[in-house]
């Protein structure tokens, strides 16, 4: 019976001290993040996308269905700080054409709240400061945000209802649809003078930097832009450090376009890089022809052209040299790169939309100049279709050769 007695001591003591050992033993940091969703008042089943986001070309990366308003994410980071992510649900004829924004960084548990479909305004704690950054912009215009999602959802449920339609049906429907595009370019500038008042109170920040980008973007597209020197005079509140960012330099590049090139004039050249890092110059290929392809791994119909630019370039060797030219991030970029091969020169200034990009803009891509062999721009186009390249280039080179 004693001796019972000291065994039993003894192995509680032992199990006392290995309890003590385990809660001093540091616990492993988490290699993930966590999203734990909970929103009211949205249909179960709805799929919800998760992006992340390097530079301005996003990725999904997880997708889950909502069920008993509840949604969940658990994602190792990429090998960045920092993921910059966007929650959205486009397949849903009940969600707006938006997203919701948020920043995650391993250990991190980022909560989504929401009281119904209108997503860019779901509430998002914890994490990244960035997080109530972001919020802080939205609280500022909640109500006008809320207004903007509900007409956009309207106008794409009206999108289906366009076709078919008699003159007089037509005439109601397109009314109707301008009306709520007028509506949303009110709001919009509303919304505007909301971001620039707070940004003009508060230190510059990733979301800052974003809001600033876009309003830059909007100085450019927008006619007449009530904005503009407000937006210029928070540009020229940068420091020389922050104007490297490249969401300030592509600000930079919207706010102060530099020279677009244009038929008849002297192409535009930059130092370029490829995969393996060596130099380039657009000048090095004089002597040919040159067709400039600008593209990004996000834009599909870039993506589509790829097997037609090879066709082009077999049967055009002797007197055309092809230049893709990424506008993505340069991970981004070698990445795409590997899914995506090209025989021929697939270079990089690694200034996204800031660089060389800015010379030749047409308003998107895929985009494209061809630069006769003295070096000069001979034609400029935009977009894509199945033959479009071969027929374009081939008749060009055909008719002057």
């Amino acid at each position: 019976m004693i001796k019972y007695k000291r065994m039993k001591n003894i192995c509680l003591y032992v199990w006392g001290l290995l309890m003590l050992l385990v809660s001093c033993t540091p616990s492993q940091p988490k290699d993930y993040y966590e999203i734990v969703g909970e929103v009211k008042n949205v249909a179960d089943s709805t799929i919800i996308n998760l992006f992340r986001f390097e530079g301005s070309m996003g990725k999904t990366i997880a997708v889950d269905t909502i069920i008993g308003g509840k949604f969940y994410f658990k994602i190792k980071p990429d090998s960045l700080a920092k993921d910059e992510l966007t929650l959205a649900c486009f397949r849903s004829r009940e969600f707006p054409t938006m997203a919701c924004k948020l920043w995650a960084s391993a250990g991190d548990i980022v909560k989504v709240t929401g009281e119904n479909a209108l997503i860019h305004t779901w509430k998002v704690k914890g994490g990244a400061p960035e997080n109530a950054s972001m919020q802080a912009y939205l609280d500022d215009s909640r109500p006008l945000w809320d207004e903007y999602q509900l007409n956009d959802i309207r106008q794409k449920n009206m999108s289906t209802r366009g076709r078919d339609l008699s003159e007089e049906e037509y005439q109601m429907w397109k009314q109707e649809r301008d009306s709520l595009e007028s509506v949303n370019k009110e709001l919009s500038l509303r919304i505007a003078a909301n971001v620039i008042s707070r940004m003009k109170k508060t230190k510059v920040d990733k979301v800052w930097l974003n809001e600033l980008s876009g309003k830059a973007g909007s100085v450019k597209h927008t006619k007449d832009y009530p904005y503009k020197e407000e937006v210029i005079e928070l540009y020229n509140r940068l420091t020389e450090e922050q104007k490297q960012h490249p969401l300030a330099q592509e600000a930079c590049a919207n706010l102060f376009p530099p020279q677009h090139i244009e038929v008849g004039k002297e192409a535009a050249d930059a130092t370029l890089y490829d995969l393996e890092g060596n130099k380039h110059s657009l000048s090095e290929l004089r002597g040919k022809y040159v067709l400039i392809d600008f593209w990004s791994t996000g834009c599909g119909p870039c993506i589509m052209a790829i097997p037609e630019m090879g066709e082009i370039v077999s049967a055009y060797k002797d007197k055309l040299s092809v230049v893709s030219i990424s506008i993505d991030t340069k991970r981004v970029w070698e990445e795409a790169s590997k899914e995506h091969p090209m025989t021929w020169n697939n270079w990089n200034d690694l200034k996204e939309q800031a660089g060389i990009y800015a010379h030749y803009d047409l308003g998107g891509i895929p985009n494209y100049t061809l630069v006769s062999p003295e070096g000069m721009v001979v034609e400029q186009w935009m977009g894509y279709g199945k033959g479009s390249l071969k027929e374009k280039v081939g008749q060009y080179l055909n008719e002057n050769n």
